[in-house]
């Protein structure tokens, strides 16, 4: 995934009646019920079943005002999310799409409550490489905004500073999928999205360096020994929330790796090459000598 929702202290509890209500399950305990768990749940909160229904209206569910709990008895997480209904019922959204009914994720992908937020288009983006409803995940992501489209392609294509691990095979298939789905009036700009990959990363490692090199003045003495450590700065990449300070430093080591994973050390050589063309005295080539020294066979 391309993100994780960090625990922070939780607040006081409501205690009027809408937060009361949340702790109940209502009709999330009517009829059979199934548990989910994974590691994704952890995305959410932290690693712990869900209890569902094993069949269920999706409309109607998702409709309910308030919103049950996802976690009725964790007084923590429903004590931090209050009466934020919008919050709850996007995480539902999250939940149901990895429900195993096949009739309950087509019901979510057609869902008006399906939006362009990032929980709902890493999880979009996984049923689109590799699920029973991959064609129906694909149209579903032309009923998204382009800002939605873009980050469902970041995470296909794993372009995000946490790599999504789909294989290319897995990417290469999506892409047909979310082609052939494409509405005529949005043709252009899905193809501009996927165009030339390597000329759109080298466009942006030209900003990335530039931008990194306004903010290394700006770092306190702690954050200049953090950005001379690769370890550090690697372990950022992999945690996927760097400070502000080193974001861009991140972002460059980032790509670094995803092409070394696509391609070793020719592709990286490649895109470096271009970067450097792009810039003023082929000063982003210079620097990424050094933003990549010890990826694969990089060495500076």
């Amino acid at each position: 995934m391309f993100f994780r929702r960090r625990k922070r202290d939780p607040v006081p509890a409501d205690p009027g009646e809408p937060a009361e209500a949340r702790t109940k399950p209502g009709s999330v305990a009517d009829g059979k019920i199934l548990l989910l768990n994974g590691d994704w749940t952890a995305d959410i909160w932290r690693r712990q079943p869900i209890r569902v229904p094993a069949t269920l209206d999706v409309e109607s569910f998702l409709d309910q005002r308030p919103m049950p709990s996802i976690w009725p008895e964790d007084e923590e997480f429903n004590a931090y999310l209050g009466e934020d209904d919008e919050a709850m019922r996007r995480m539902w959204v999250m939940v149901l799409l990895r429900h195993p009914e096949r009739d309950v994720v087509l019901q979510c992908l057609r869902s008006p409550y399906l939006e362009s937020v990032v929980w709902h288009t890493v999880t979009v983006a996984d049923l689109l490489v590799d699920s029973p409803v991959a064609a129906e995940a694909a149209e579903a992501v032309w009923r998204m905004d382009d800002t939605g489209v873009h980050e469902v392609l970041n995470a296909v294509l794993s372009r995000g500073l946490v790599p999504s691990g789909h294989s290319r095979a897995q990417a290469e298939r999506a892409i047909r999928l979310l082609r052939s789905a494409c509405p005529h009036d949005r043709r252009g700009f899905f193809e501009q999205e996927i165009a030339d990959e390597a000329e759109q990363t080298a466009l942006r490692l030209v900003e990335l360096v530039a931008a990194d090199q306004r903010a290394y003045g700006g770092l306190s003495e702690q954050d200049q020994e953090h950005w001379l450590d690769l370890d550090y700065v690697d372990r950022l990449v992999r945690d996927g929330s760097p400070p502000d300070g080193l974001v861009h430093r991140v972002e460059i080591r980032a790509i670094g790796h995803r092409l070394n994973r696509q391609g070793g050390l020719p592709l990286m050589q490649s895109v470096a090459e271009r970067a450097g063309s792009l810039s003023e005295r082929r000063m982003a080539q210079r620097r990424l000598n050094a933003h990549w020294d010890g990826i694969g066979e990089w060495l500076a």
